[in-house]
C-alpha cells in the first residue's frame, strides 16, 4: 500500500478548521532492542481533539492489509456527525500475538500497545483528545487489547473485542492486583491513593463469534463486570446483544454517569469475517463513541457522550466574523425557552488549547448546570495557531485563542462582541449578568475578557486558572489591555493539586498563583496591601480548599485548589461556580457598579 500523506501550507481564513496533515503515516517504537511499527490514518477533514481508535488485527495481519481490507477507513472518512476520527493500526508481526505473555514484560505486546498509545498522544501531526482513546481487537489481537487495557486501564475510554481468545487467569490476577500508577492526568507512584488496576472501570463490548468462544471468555466477562460494578443480571440491547448494568451510583456522581459503566456481550456468528466488517459500524456508533473518559477524578470520569446539536439541541453557528469563519454553539435550556421575554443570564465557556466548543461543553458540563438554573451558555471555538510552551515539543496548528493580538489571526474581542450581539437578536439577554469561564488556555481567555471588556462581563471564573508562566506577559501586553481602563472584576480561580507540571496549587512567594492573586488585588482596588503570604484564611470542604478575599464584605477574589485533581475541570466545579459565585453577582450597565445577592 502506498502511504500517501498531505500537508496544507497555510490556514485558510475561509475554511480554518481543516487539518494541517492528512493521509497515511508510518511510525515505529523501540522495545527491548526491537523495532515495532504501526500506521496512522488521518482522514481529510479530521478536526482537532477528535477521537482516536487503536486497531489490533488478528495475528500475522499487517497494518497495511488491515487498513485497506477492513471497513474502518471508510467508517472514519464517512462519519456523518462532524467528528471524523483518526485510526492507529498496530500489528503483531509474523509470529502473531503472544497469548502466553507474562504480565509486566517490558518488551511484550502490552508494552508495545502502551508505547504506541503514548506516541498517539503526540500532537505533531494531529490531536486526539485525551477523553477519546479506544481499543478494538480481533481474535488474538482482541486478547492483546485486553491485556493492554488491564495493564494500563485509565488510558482508554472503551474497548471492543471481536472473537477474543481468553486472557490467562494469572495475567489478569497480577494486573488487577498491581498498584495503578497512571490515574489519567497524573501519576501516583507511591500508591498514596491505594488504587489497584482492578479498581479502574472500563466500558467493554465482548463479541463472540461462536458458542465455544462465548463460553471460553466467560471469566473475562465476569471480571469486566466486577470492575464496572455491573450486575450479572442482563438486559437486551439488541437481538444479539445483552448489557450488564451498573445499579450503584459511581464515587463522584456529579462528574460521572452511571450509564457509562457498561459491559455488553454478544454472540454474532461471522463477526470476524472481513475483519469484522458486519459489526464495525455498530462497534463505533453504538458503543465506543458513546462514552468518554474525562480527566478529573483519580482514574478519570466516565460520562456518556452528548453531541451538542443532535443530543442537546444546541444552535450551531459557523459564520464569517472579522474576515474569518468562526464556530460557536449556543445552548438555550428549556427554562429559558419557556420564558422568552424574561432576560436570561449568559455564560461564555472557553475551551483550552487544542480543544473546541463541543469538547468544553462535554468536559465542563455547563449545559447540565444551565438546565437546573436557567441561563444561556455560549461555547465558542478558537482558530488554529501554533502554540509551544517552554519545554514542550512543537505541535501542529491547533485551536488557540489569540491572546497576544496577532495581526494574522482573528481579533477575539471582535468575535465575542459579535456572538453577544447576535445572541441579543434572538434571545432576551440580561446585560447585568454576563459571565466568562474557561479551562487552561481558556482560563487565560476568560481573564483576558474580564480585563479587556469590563463593561460587558460581570464576573469571571478561570479553571486551571491563573496567568501561568510562559503566557502571562503575552496576555498582559495585548494591545487591547494596554488601552483599557482598569475596572473591578470579581474573579474565582481554580487549580488542581496534580497539575504541578504547569501550575503549583499553593500560592507561595512569587509563583504564578501568588502573582495572579496580587494582580487581581491591584486591578480590583482591594483594601490595604496585597498579601505577602497565603498561609491563613483557608476553608476546607471535602477535597475543596477555598481562600476568599473580600471587599465591602463581598467575595471579590476567590482561589480554590482541589485535592487530587489533574489539569481538568468538570460539572461539579461548574455548579460551584454558578451557585456560589456567578448567580450572586450582577453589574449595573449604566454605572458599572457591582451588586451582590444576599
Amino acid at each position: 500500500m502506498e502511504k500517501k500523506n498531505f500537508h496544507r501550507a497555510a490556514i485558510d481564513p475561509m475554511d480554518p478548521m481543516q487539518p494541517t496533515y492528512y493521509g497515511t503515516f508510518e511510525r515505529s517504537v523501540e522495545l527491548g532492542g526491537r523495532t515495532r511499527r504501526f500506521l496512522y490514518y488521518v482522514p481529510d477533514g479530521a478536526m482537532a481533539s477528535t477521537a482516536g481508535v487503536m486497531l489490533l488485527p488478528p495475528g500475522g495481519v499487517s497494518a497495511e492489509e488491515f487498513l485497506e481490507n477492513s471497513s474502518w477507513k471508510q467508517l472514519c472518512e464517512t462519519e456523518e456527525c462532524k467528528e471524523k476520527f483518526i485510526l492507529c493500526v498496530l500489528e503483531s508481526g509474523p509470529e502473531g500475538w503472544n497469548d502466553d505473555e507474562a504480565y509486566g514484560d517490558p518488551a511484550g505486546d502490552a508494552a508495545y500497545i502502551g508505547a504506541v498509545q503514548q506516541a498517539f498522544t503526540r500532537r505533531d501531526l494531529f490531536c486526539v483528545h485525551e477523553s477519546k482513546y479506544y481499543l478494538v481487537g480481533y481474535g488474538a489481537g482482541a486478547a492483546a487489547a485486553q491485556r493492554a487495557a488491564l495493564t494500563d486501564p485509565a488510558r482508554y475510554a472503551g474497548l471492543s473485542c471481536v472473537g477474543s481468545t481468553p486472557v490467562p487467569a494469572e495475567f489478569r490476577a497480577q494486573a488487577n492486583a498491581a498498584p495503578c500508577v497512571n490515574l489519567d492526568g497524573f501519576d501516583d507512584p507511591e500508591g498514596r491513593l491505594g488504587l489497584r488496576k482492578g479498581d479502574i472501570p472500563l466500558p467493554i463490548w465482548m463479541i463472540a463469534t461462536d458458542a465455544a468462544g462465548d463460553a471460553d471468555c466467560w471469566a473475562d466477562l465476569r471480571d469486566w463486570c466486577a470492575r464496572n460494578a455491573a450486575v450479572l443480571r442482563p438486559g437486551k440491547v439488541a437481538r444479539d446483544t445483552i448489557a450488564f448494568v451498573r445499579e450503584a451510583e459511581p464515587d463522584y456522581p456529579a462528574d460521572q454517569d452511571r450509564e457509562a459503566y457498561r459491559v455488553w456481550s454478544s454472540l454474532i456468528p461471522g463477526a470476524r469475517e472481513h475483519f469484522g466488517e458486519s459489526v464495525n459500524r455498530r462497534i463505533w456508533k453504538d458503543f465506543l463513541s458513546r462514552v468518554r473518559r474525562w480527566m478529573g477524578e483519580p482514574g478519570g470520569s466516565l460520562r456518556m457522550t452528548e453531541d451538542p446539536v443532535r443530543d442537546l439541541g444546541c444552535e450551531y453557528h459557523y459564520e464569517l466574523v472579522g474576515g474569518w469563519m468562526r464556530e460557536w454553539y449556543v445552548y438555550v435550556p428549556r427554562k429559558v425557552r419557556e420564558n422568552p421575554l424574561k432576560p436570561a443570564p449568559v455564560v461564555f465557556a472557553c475551551h483550552g488549547y487544542s480543544c473546541t466548543g463541543e469538547i468544553y461543553l462535554g468536559n465542563a458540563g455547563w449545559n447540565r448546570i444551565a438546565d437546573r438554573y436557567g441561563f444561556i451558555v455560549v461555547a465558542p471555538t478558537a482558530v488554529y495557531d501554533k502554540l509551544t510552551l517552554p519545554g514542550e515539543p512543537e505541535n501542529t496548528e491547533l485551536p488557540a485563542w489569540n491572546l497576544s493580538g496577532k495581526k494574522d489571526r482573528p481579533d477575539e474581542i471582535v468575535f465575542f462582541r459579535h456572538m453577544l450581539d447576535e445572541l441579543r437578536v434572538r434571545c432576551a439577554v440580561d446585560d447585568e449578568r454576563i459571565y466568562a469561564t474557561g479551562h487552561s488556555l481558556g482560563s487565560l481567555m476568560a481573564q483576558y475578557l474580564g480585563m479587556a471588556l469590563p463593561e460587558v462581563f460581570t464576573a469571571i471564573a478561570p479553571c486551571s486558572g491563573v496567568l501561568f508562566d510562559g503566557l502571562r506577559e503575552v496576555v498582559l501586553q495585548n494591545p487591547n489591555l494596554v488601552k483599557t481602563p482598569r475596572s473591578e472584576m470579581p474573579v474565582w480561580m481554580f487549580v488542581g493539586e496534580r497539575e504541578e507540571w504547569l501550575i503549583p496549587h499553593l500560592p507561595e512567594g512569587e509563583n504564578a498563583p501568588a502573582r495572579t492573586i496580587r494582580l487581581w488585588w491591584k486591578r480590583n482596588s482591594m483594601p490595604g496591601p496585597a498579601p505577602e503570604t497565603f498561609a491563613e484564611g483557608w476553608r476546607t470542604v471535602g477535597r475543596w480548599h477555598d481562600l476568599t478575599y473580600r471587599k465591602d464584605c463581598h467575595a471579590m477574589i476567590r482561589y480554590t485548589w482541589v485535592a487530587d485533581l489533574p489539569h481538568a475541570t468538570g460539572p461539579e466545579m461548574s455548579e460551584r461556580i454558578w451557585c456560589e459565585f456567578f448567580s450572586k453577582i450582577r453589574k449595573e450597565t449604566k454605572t458599572g457598579l457591582i451588586r451582590w445577592a444576599d
